[in-house]
């Protein structure tokens, strides 16, 4: 016994050791696989990209200095004609060695973002393999950088600042090549001089001038750390727009210089409980006007867009939003950063003969508006955009009233749009869908829960055309309701409209203009600028060309893209349209067409309150948007879209198409005029758009029948038989949803749950098995129910009959009696009224305008009789002819709607 136990428990562990080699082999072997796989992955697709982006960067470690590098002549902005607009820190960008760099601003560096500067070799792999960790930690979502102070002397001088795997394994291998090329000092020196601070601020000597009034030397411990956080998101914690938050991070900075020992616990104390202070002092900053600060956004834009920065401007979640707005921030200031440090040209097609021309009337037009704010600038404001309609390019920006204020509103400034945004995300989008024609017959009413129009009036059925003109926001609801705002929305998206909200995709308000952010004044331009050629938006802004002292030309128009976002023909009609918004007596624009008879299109908006006002409209020639309004938002009583904005829009436009010729637009070869069927108007349709609606018809009809099925089915699956009726349920339900599948025309989806219905049928038919007395008695019940109902309701058919028999036979009497009257007398309007009476009981009856007839005239021979002899006051008296109110139009006095006598 013991021989066998012993020879069981041998086989035992052989048998382990075999099922262990097993795995073990298995173990080996995916690890072997798991190798192989990432060493090719890494030659198929990640060497070459090394090996690209190191031999750029080698080549420019090994073009010179790196210091001459930093080193650029100024960045300079070309207008239209190659004349020069501005120059970029010109004088303001100074470079300072390490001994002009106050050591407490390098200590607060280190402190703060690479505590081993001083020992490792150029990568903290500690600090990296935690980057990793969080990187695991949050599903591939890249949340912390692990870069070094020489790896973001790297990243700043040579790669771009996408988040991107390939850059951060090549920003390692550069950093540990340049930390064998310079020592520490100039590693810090570097790094304080290409750091950016917000503020058009670069470089640590502009920023100490602009913060602190004082050279980068003398800064003190207090505003080192302050100078430290900026650079770490200037965006975020520049303290002039973002006080509370800078010194939140100054005081983090303060936190980690006294952990490392730079600071002592009582010198910290001393410097958290100071006040943060800066000079604001802004003499320093570089002098951009509203066609510089506008060219050069635009650029940086443009920049990001060549090096494939990916813009996005639909999003699911707000937590997507927000990750792509820290992307966004990083990737701009990094290009910003790059124009401003110098060695670019940007050739633009702005034009400051009509940047001039426009900004003077628009200040002339808001001239009487001097109450000026606490800051010194104007409390009422305005801002234009204008856009070359040949070209696509922005050729001028007004940002503001007069040149003073810096703050330029065209791009910078979100406003709710009103009814401007209309044409762009309501009317186009239905007219494109062949949801409506501009004749088609809307319900402009108020109801509960809607809009209201302005005024409070409100007209009926009117057409499309007329309801765009009027300006009617219960239309404007209702068309965007058909058209879907997810839809709507979808249009200004493919515009590159900003601002728009998660909370917008839910928002029936957008309809009206009721955005959660805004919108901006130069989207406004460019969607209006779409509508002008065509309906094809041109991903343009003002810049034409960017080229580098390095590089050359690092972007041109070639990668330009054009996108049809509404078809030839919802532009020709939309615009057709809003031409009537200047010349129809009813238009809200009326009184705003341009001189020479230049056509022109054009639309008002105002939102609630008139807090703010707009005219968008365009020519051939140009487009231009105008706001009006408050920075911070007032009401503004007895002020609308075409009070200011469109007087500003009428007079610049005026002044730009002097000497022009009046031009129109062709209409499309799928445009023809048609009479609607429903209004009885005719006007132009779009045979394109036709087909298109009756596609995006059968697409709906189809997926609410979708949607009904999978509804109808999980009631029929969830149903419980509880009592016969339960029954009969289920029998509907299935005859319904068996009829909707039929009429699918997607066969997957209509096998699928075809097979889904009848499986739960075969359920339901056993269950009628079980109750089939129950069933039988039920039926028999309601057979004898209906018969029940049906002798009912012939006993009520044959009483009606009979009453109208004898109502007829009564009419009839009065009506013979009137008929055979020789005289009047007392009794004679007693008959009359007798037999009207007794014809409004015939109401209904299909011979009741030949009885009315019949009555009318009875009635007009009776009351010229002679009144009865006794009656009449004497033979020859004045009463023998009835001739006082309502003489033979007795009857008319109840219908007065339908006019004289007793026709409906």
């Amino acid at each position: 016994m013991r021989e066998e136990n012993g020879r069981d428990r041998g086989r035992g562990k052989r048998k382990r050791k075999s099922i262990l080699r097993f795995f073990g082999k298995v173990f080996l072997f995916l690890t072997g696989l798991l190798a192989l796989m990432t060493l090719l992955g890494f030659f198929i697709f990640i060497r070459p990209e090394l090996n690209r982006l190191r031999t750029i960067a080698y080549d420019k470690l090994a073009s010179g200095n790196l210091k001459d590098l930093t080193k650029r002549s100024d960045t300079v902005v070309l207008d239209y004609a190659g004349n020069t607009l501005g120059t970029v820190n010109a004088g303001h960008f100074v470079y300072v060695t390490i001994d002009q760099i106050s050591p407490n601003l390098q200590n607060a560096y280190i402190a703060q973002e690479d505590r081993k500067f001083r020992s490792h070799h150029g990568v903290d792999y500690m600090a990296t393999l935690r980057a990793v960790v969080q990187l695991v930690k949050n599903r591939g979502k890249i949340k912390q950088g692990g870069s070094t102070i020489t790896q973001q002397v790297v990243k700043n001088t040579y790669l771009s600042s996408e988040r991107t795997y390939t850059r951060k394994i090549v920003e390692m291998i550069l950093a540990q090549e340049l930390e064998k090329r310079y020592t520490k000092a100039d590693i810090m020196e570097i790094y304080c001089n290409t750091n950016f601070y917000g503020n058009n601020c670069y470089g640590v000597e502009a920023a100490s001038q602009f913060y602190f009034d004082k050279a980068a030397k003398d800064l003190t411990v207090e505003e080192a750390a302050t100078l430290a956080g900026i650079s770490n998101a200037p965006s975020r914690y520049e303290p002039v727009r973002h006080p509370d938050l800078a010194l939140k991070k100054r005081n983090q900075v303060l936190k980690s210089m006294e952990t490392v020992g730079y600071l002592t616990e009582e010198d910290y104390e001393a410097a958290v409980a100071s006040p943060l202070t800066i000079s604001g002092n802004s003499q320093k900053g570089t002098d951009e006007d509203y066609l510089n600060s506008y060219a050069l956004y635009a650029a940086t834009l443009r920049m990001m867009e060549v090096n494939q920065f990916p813009f996005t401007y639909h999003f699911s979640t707000r937590e997507e939003k927000e990750n792509y707005q820290e992307q966004y921030e990083e990737s701009y200031a990094y290009y910003n950063r790059e124009l401003r440090a110098g060695g670019y040209t940007i050739y633009t097609s702005l034009n400051p003969e009509i940047q001039t021309k426009a900004q003077a009337l628009l200040d002339e037009g808001l001239a009487k508006f001097k109450e000026v704010q606490e800051n010194g600038k104007f409390s009422m404001q305005g801002a234009a955009v204008i856009i070359d309609n040949k070209t696509g390019y922005v050729v001028a920006t007004i940002g503001g009233r007069g040149a003073e204020d810096k703050y330029n509103r065209a791009y910078l400034s979100y406003r709710q749009p009103g009814s401007s945004i209309k044409p762009l995300l309501d009317y186009a989008p239905a007219l494109d869908m062949g949801i409506y024609n501009a004749a088609s017959l809307v319900d402009d009413h108020k109801w509960e829960d809607g809009p209201s129009n302005s005024g409070g009036n409100y007209f009926g059925e009117v057409t499309l055309r007329e309801a765009l003109n009027r300006s009617l926001n219960t239309v404007a609801w209702q068309v965007l309701d058909s058209v879907g705002i997810s839809d709507g929305l979808e249009y200004l998206e493919k515009m590159h409209f900003l601002g728009i909200s998660i909370k917008d995709y839910t928002a029936p308000a957008v309809s009206i203009g009721g955005f959660t952010n805004g919108l901006r004044i130069v989207d406004m331009a460019r969607g209006y600028s779409t509508l002008a050629n065509g309906g094809v938006y041109e991903d343009k802004t003002c810049i034409v060309k960017i080229t580098s002292e390095k590089d050359g030309v690092v972007a041109d128009e070639n990668s330009l893209k054009k996108t049809q976002v509404y078809s030839e023909d919802t532009a020709f009609i939309m615009t057709d349209i809003l031409k009537g918004t200047m010349t129809t007596e009813y238009g809200t624009g009326r009184g705003l067409k341009l001189k020479n008879k230049m056509p022109a299109a054009g639309k008002t908006g105002t939102s609630n309150g008139s807090k703010d006002t707009w005219f968008c409209g365009y020519t051939k020639y140009y487009s231009m948007a105008v706001w009006v309004g408050h920075d911070i938002p007032v009401e503004m009583p007895g002020i609308y879209g075409a009070t200011y904005a469109g007087k500003i829009w009428k007079n610049v436009m005026d002044s730009l198409h002097e000497g022009l010729e009046p031009e129109d637009w062709e209409v499309p070869s799928t445009v023809e005029k048609e009479t609607d069927k429903d209004s009885g108007i005719t006007d132009y349709v779009s045979r394109t758009a036709m087909r298109k609606g009756e596609e995006e018809r059968k697409k709906r009809a189809e997926k609410e029948n979708k949607q009904t099925v999978i509804r109808q089915l999980e009631e029929y699956k969830n149903l419980h038989v509880d009592k016969v009726e339960d029954i009969f349920t289920a029998r509907n339900l299935f005859e319904e949803t068996r009829d909707l599948l039929n009429d699918i025309p997607d066969e997957k989806f209509k096998k699928e749950y075809q097979e889904k219905l009848f499986a739960r049928q075969k359920d339901f038919l056993k269950i009628e098995e079980q109750w089939k007395a129950e069933i039988e008695a039920y039926l028999q019940k309601k057979e004898e129910e209906s018969r029940l109902a049906e002798s009912l309701e012939e006993s009520k058919a044959k009483e009606e009959e009979e009453k109208n028999s004898a109502n007829r036979e009564a009419f009839l009497s009065y009506l013979s009696s009137l008929q055979s009257l020789e005289y009047r007398d007392g009794d004679t309007e007693a008959l009359i009224a007798d037999a009207t009476d007794s014809l409004h009981e015939l109401a209904g009856a299909e011979d009741y305008a030949s009885l009315s007839q019949q009555l009318e005239k009875a009635i007009t021979r009776v009351r010229k009789l002679p009144l009865k002899e006794e009656d009449s006051g004497g033979p020859g008296g004045s009463s023998n002819f009835y001739d006082g109110p309502g003489a033979g139009n007795y009857l008319g006095e109840r219908d007065s709607e339908n006019g004289p006598g007793v026709s409906p």
